[in-house]
């Protein structure tokens, strides 16, 4: 290895830290109203992603509640929190708010379980939250089962405007449909609108961020509204987060097909779906539509919008499961790495089914690795129309994995569910949460960022290796974190992955126990001082001998910088 590759290994050992993603060191949330009231306290599930163990602290300050415990990579930690300090309550201020902390990444589910009423949701951390938000949820099958969302102050005297699009009482005063409601938040103060009528594309506004979740009461989706139907809930992402192209794959098991929603961010948006006629819409509107059976889509905007998936109730086709809402990541936001967990229900926990939805380029398949595996050769593949990409649905049991691309210049999306009678859940595997639909300021690149830095639509996807990868005339413009590259615990086959992969290179017993994005070079790191040669470290040391002078002296220079501008202020 040579010095220069050796310096830029020793660089992606501190990448992509604080990438914006959907894991995080600080979450604030809370829980939509559920229907069913059988004494259950809604869950949160908490995953390590780091090999470094976490420690993790959840409070509920409302309830003097607070539970610490620590958590690797692998692991999943159940807290129940307490139903009555943290569940909204009608159409009011209140405070319910959750806050959970963590010394490294972790990822958050958020579960609530009741019989025959269930939905979860990915949370999203802190660092990617908002100021502006449009609301998804479903026309109500039920006067008295709204639809509803709710809102978290994430800092203190955040002012709130909402404009709801369907008449609504709130905090005991009636408010039209377009007119504003305006409201302030603390941190961890929340609240929760309801409505007769389909809140979405209801639109929120604020001057420092916040967290939105939304979703129905309890809904019954398709068949008439008749029949079977659920608790829906999503954790929805900043419009500054939406994208323009989608792909999707049909949920599993399913004859009856699902239900799609596109919801506007901006006027004059244009939107194509696969098989459909052009579509217009403004901002706050929205477009349904039910594709069929086993339908893959393509779907492009010229604007940035939210794309939602819906479960219909198991009475639609006489499967056990029944209505949950799933967001649907844009292309631009998918990720080469997801660590995801499954969560359990309480109907019928025996019968309770886990699945998993991929999307990615058909050229890419092989290199999936799905717990360090390849997927089965079983698995069959459909190309989505009008693309060059393809999709699959496979079983998975219940607990948390892992599914990487060996490059981590591919990318590809997930969408995690689970079936029984008369319960389901359903939320987005993973994603990225880059301000694509911010205006593009280019910016130095920092591998694993997650950072479109050369604005070309494309996110990390360069190599460090002096190749220009994406094909655009620029070379390491954008750079990935390096993806693990299996290899045989053999010193020679081990020597040469490094040499060819600057340092993206694992061992396989190390893959098959799963690798997160910020620990696959650490790991390269460590075998590296058993299998490589001893002139191969001596290089390395000489590198990262190098990094530390140079920041010994930037320090030096900023010192002294900082002198002189103090001694000419003086003598003026």
């Amino acid at each position: 290895m040579k010095a220069v590759s050796a310096l830029a290994f020793l660089m992606l050992v501190v990448a992509g830290q604080g990438a914006r993603d959907n894991k995080g060191t600080e979450f604030i949330l809370t829980f939509t109203e559920n229907k069913q009231r059988d004494g259950v306290d809604p869950r949160l599930l908490v995953a390590g992603t780091t090999q470094t163990e976490a420690t993790v602290s959840v409070e509920v300050p409302a309830a003097g509640f607070q539970q610490t415990f620590n958590i690797k990579f692998g692991e999943v930690n159940t807290v129940e929190v307490p139903r009555t300090a943290v569940e909204l309550r009608g159409s009011a201020s209140q405070s319910t708010g959750i806050i959970i902390t963590a010394t490294q990444e972790i990822v958050v589910y958020g579960v609530f379980a009741e019989s025959a009423s269930s939905d979860a949701f990915l949370a999203l951390p802190t660092d990617v939250m908002g100021t502006e938000y449009y609301v998804a949820s479903f026309n109500p099958s039920s006067n008295n089962d709204p639809s509803q969302f709710g809102i978290v102050g994430i800092n203190d005297g955040t002012t709130v405007n909402i404009v709801p699009t369907q008449d609504v009482t709130f905090d005991g005063t009636a408010y039209t449909a377009g007119q504003t409601i305006t409201v302030s938040l603390d941190r961890l103060q929340t609240l929760q609108v309801q409505s007769e009528g389909d809140l979405t594309g209801s639109k929120i506004t604020s001057d420092k961020n916040v967290a939105v979740l939304s979703g129905n009461l309890f809904v019954v989706i398709g068949n008439g509204q008749t029949g079977t139907g659920d608790h829906i809930v999503e954790m929805i992402p900043p419009v500054d987060t939406w994208g323009k192209e989608f792909v999707t794959v049909p949920l599993t098991k399913r004859t009856a097909g699902d239900v799609f929603r596109v919801i506007a961010a901006r006027d004059n948006t244009q939107v194509d779906v696969t098989d459909k006629n052009t579509h217009s819409m403004n901002a706050g509107e929205f477009w349904e539509f039910s594709p069929g059976s086993g339908k893959y889509l393509h779907v492009v905007a010229t604007e940035p919008v939210l794309l939602m998936q819906y479960s219909k109730t198991g009475d639609a086709d006489n499967t056990a499961t029944d209505p949950f809402m799933l967001m649907i990541p844009p292309l631009q936001q998918f990720a080469a790495d997801y660590t995801f967990s499954t969560t359990q229900l309480i109907s019928d926990p025996a019968s309770l089914t886990h699945h998993l939805n991929i999307a990615i380029r058909d050229s890419e398949k092989a290199g999936l690795r799905l717990n360090g595996n390849p997927l089965d050769p079983s698995v069959t593949w459909t190309p989505i129309p009008g693309t060059a990409w393809s999709g699959t649905q496979i079983d998975i049991p219940d607990g948390t994995h892992t599914l990487v691309h060996t490059s981590p210049i591919v990318t590809f999306g997930i969408s995690v569910y689970g079936f029984t009678q008369p319960e389901s859940y359903g939320y987005p595997g993973g994603l990225r949460l880059a301000q694509i639909a911010a205006p593009c300021v280019a910016t130095a690149t920092i591998s694993g960022d997650g950072v479109d830095n050369d604005c070309d639509g494309r996110i990390d996807e360069e190599l460090a290796n002096g190749l220009d990868d994406d094909g655009d005339g620029a070379i390491d413009e954008d750079l990935a974190g390096q993806a693990p590259v299996p290899c045989e615990s053999d010193k020679d086959e081990y020597k040469n992955c490094v040499e060819q992969n600057l340092g993206n290179c694992v061992v396989t017993a190390l893959l098959s126990s799963g690798t997160a994005r910020n620990n696959r070079v650490r790991r390269a790191a460590e075998e590296a001082e058993d299998f490589a040669p001893e002139a191969e470290a001596e290089e390395f040391l000489v590198a990262a001998i190098a990094v530390v002078a140079v920041g010994v002296m930037m320090v030096a220079v900023m010192a002294m910088t900082y002198h002189l501008q103090k001694q000419r202020l003086l003598a003026a």
